[in-house]
C-alpha cells in the first residue's frame, strides 16, 4: 500500500473490517504522517463573513433553501462586509472567507468592486469566495490581483494539482 499508494476494493475492505488493533495502530501512525508532510501541523483560522442568505436553488438539505418561509433573509451592503473586514483583521484575521446563497443580487460587478477595495485595504490579507455555482466566467482573479475578470469562451481552466 505505502509504496504503490493504492488499494484495490478488495484490499481496502480486508483493511477496514479485519485489521488488528496492531495494523490500525500502524495505520493511524502512517496517516497522521502523510498529512502532517502534505499538510504540516499549523492551523488556519479564517473571518468567514455571510454576506447573503438568498439562494436562487431549493436543495432540500439547506436551510436557506429558497423555499424556506422560515430563514429571515438578509444582503449585507459592501459598506457593512468591509466594516466585518476591519474587525476581523484588527483580530488578526489575514484570510476573509465570502460565503452566500446562490444569490443573483450578487453580481460581478458588485463582487469585483467589494473585493477591490478588501484588496487596497488589507493587501496582506487572502480573500476566498464561497458563493455557490457559478459560471466559469465570472470567478477568475484579474491578472493584476484587483478583482474578477471574465475568462474567454473555451479558456481551458488552469490545471491546480
Amino acid at each position: 500500500m505505502k509504496r504503490n499508494r493504492t488499494l484495490s476494493p478488495e484490499e481496502l475492505r480486508l483493511l477496514l473490517t479485519d485489521a488488528s488493533p496492531e495494523e490500525r495502530e500502524y495505520l493511524h501512525r502512517a496517516a497522521r504522517e502523510v498529512a502532517r508532510v502534505h499538510f504540516g501541523n499549523g492551523v488556519f483560522v479564517r473571518g468567514l463573513i455571510e454576506i447573503s442568505n438568498y439562494c436562487r436553488n431549493d436543495c432540500r438539505y439547506c436551510g436557506i433553501r429558497r423555499s424556506n418561509r422560515l430563514a429571515e433573509r438578509y444582503r449585507l451592503t459592501p459598506e457593512t462586509v468591509l466594516a466585518c473586514c476591519e474587525e476581523g483583521y484588527r483580530l488578526g484575521f489575514r484570510t476573509f472567507v465570502l460565503q452566500s446563497g446562490e444569490d443573483p443580487a450578487l453580481n460581478d460587478e458588485l463582487l469585483t468592486g467589494l473585493i477591490r477595495e478588501m484588496r487596497r485595504r488589507w493587501p496582506d490579507c487572502a480573500i476566498t469566495l464561497s458563493l455557490g455555482e457559478r459560471s466559469v466566467a465570472g470567478n477568475e482573479p484579474e491578472p493584476d490581483g484587483g478583482g474578477l475578470h471574465r475568462r474567454a469562451a473555451g479558456e481551458k481552466l488552469p490545471r491546480i494539482f
